[in-house]
């Protein structure tokens, strides 16, 4: 199933609006529903946001559209929708890089944690570290031999991202030292390590997949603790490395602080429900993504902890960015 499809099933998956007894949530949304990805197109975060906005747009019979707005380790968009009208007219797909950022760089232009209404956590899927097809590498022994005698380049969609963090620990778990590449999100950073431009790359498996299963990337391990449904042939790093790894990519979805609480659990109402379609779950699980469809209150406290948890790998590891 390539990305397109699973688009369009996510997007039949979808339930009708409901309409809470709040005034605000009655009148909303009465003109179109701007969702802004802090990435460039083509990625899993890209994917999933369009997926959601087409679901959304279903829902509420109101246009929902995706606006990507990427850089600066997902900064750029996260401002813009920080600093937004919070009307609920300006969404924002949020990733790791939300509870990363405050761990790596000096000063944020926002409040992590005051500066956004968290709406509901989507999914979560496991990063595939891939290198070209016809790249010599062809295990993930074979990048911890050669980055020994050679430093190797690693893409990733930016610093400070999950994908970025991944490979950072596990050199620094591995005993080795590589060069990072950072793009402005998962197409054109995978666009280099198909073209041998660059060497690999932790990439989201929504994203990944497909390319692997097509034999345009090579998949050398996977990074959660069990092995994807969508490629499960491909061993963990745990499992090769005998040592405890396990990093995951999610997706949720915010709205600026202040937004109207019944306008919030409205859409995260709809969240849930088009993540709990049959067929919507099916499209994400064949492409290795976990449907999650949490409660605001739950995505909160999600991201409190995922800050706490990241903040003492960036600690231990010793990471920066640049």
């Amino acid at each position: 199933m390539n990305r397109r499809e699973l688009v369009s099933l996510l997007a039949g998956g979808c339930l009708s609006g409901v309409v809470l007894p709040s005034r605000a949530a009655a009148r909303y949304p009465v003109r179109p529903v701007r969702v802004v990805v802090p990435f460039t197109a083509g990625g899993g975060t890209d994917v999933v946001a369009r997926a959601l906005a087409t679901g959304l747009s279903e829902a509420f019979g109101q246009t929902f559209f995706v606006e990507n707005k990427p850089g600066a380790s997902t900064v750029i968009g996260s401002e813009y929708v920080a600093k937004s009208q919070p009307d609920g007219y300006t969404l924002l797909v949020a990733s790791v890089p939300h509870v990363t950022n405050p761990w790596l760089m000096k000063a944020l232009p926002f409040d992590t944690l005051k500066a956004f209404a968290p709406i509901s956590l989507a999914v979560q899927s496991p990063f595939i570290m891939v290198t070209s097809a016809v790249s010599p590498v062809r295990s993930l022994a074979d990048v911890i031999a050669l980055a020994k005698t050679k430093r190797l380049a690693f893409a990733s969609t930016g610093s400070g991202t999950a994908d970025h963090l991944a490979m950072e620990l596990l050199a620094l778990e591995s005993g080795i030292s590589m060069t990072h590449a950072p793009y402005k999100g998962t197409g054109p950073a995978l666009s280099d390590v198909m073209g041998n431009h660059v060497d690999l790359m932790f990439a989201n498996v929504v994203a990944a997949a497909p390319l692997v299963k097509s034999g345009k990337l090579r998949a050398l391990a996977t990074s959660t603790q069990r092995r994807s449904p969508s490629l499960p042939d491909v061993a963990t790093v745990a499992e090769i490395t005998g040592k405890p790894f396990d990093v995951s990519a999610w997706t949720g979805l915010l709205a600026p602080a202040g937004t109207d609480a019944s306008i919030v659990e409205q859409l995260g109402a709809e969240v849930r429900k088009a993540l709990q379609i049959p067929v919507t779950r099916e499209a994400l699980v064949s492409n290795g993504a976990e449907p999650v469809g949490s409660t605001p209150a739950e995505f909160r406290t999600f991201i409190t902890r995922e800050m706490d948890t990241w903040g003492t790998i960036i600690k231990k590891a010793d990471i920066t960015t640049t």
